[in-house]
């Protein structure tokens, strides 16, 4: 290929990525932006659901509040923090990262790291006996075995005449 054509066809790659990171990098729409908040928001009647997943009048209600605050301009933080002010907190679907709350991000954290130290050090032990050589054979003099086969064998015939 003559360096024209590779730099023209170089030239048509740049380009199409350019418009491709241009368009990823553009600002959400209002409906990924509502979604989003969606997401994030309890509903207060319905056990365990966001108002995305709900169905009731007040979830209907509250994605039209906010889709009306986000075409007034309000930032998302803003809204959340709206409907913290009516609700309270539990209209969160994460709790927020601070105070008592914070020991819902940190303690699943600490469990796993202290939970692996202990599976460690059980591998580390189990692998240690494990390690551990048999206890070697005794060798006994011919006189010492002797010994030990006549009082097995005195054991041996008390148990027998016993009824």
């Amino acid at each position: 290929m003559k360096k024209t054509t590779l730099l023209a066809l170089l030239g048509i790659v740049a380009v199409f990525l350019l418009v491709g990171g241009l368009s990823a990098c553009s600002a959400p729409s209002l409906d990924e932006q509502a979604q989003d908040i969606y997401k994030s928001l309890m509903c207060p009647l319905c056990a365990g659901q966001t108002i995305e997943q709900s169905q009731s009048e007040l979830s209907v209600q509250m994605r039209a509040l906010v889709r009306e605050k986000l075409a007034q301009g309000q930032t998302r933080e803003e809204i959340l923090q709206f409907f913290v002010e009516k609700y309270g907190e539990m209209v969160l679907a994460a709790p927020p990262k601070s105070g008592f709350n914070l020991l819902v991000w940190v303690v699943p954290g600490v469990a796993v790291v202290v939970g692996g130290f202990f599976l460690y050090r059980l591998i580390k032990t189990m692998q240690r006996k494990a390690a551990i050589p048999q206890k070697a054979t005794v060798q006994l003099s011919e006189q010492e075995r002797q010994y030990w086969e006549d009082r097995l064998k005195k054991e041996l015939e008390d148990t027998e005449q016993k009824p």
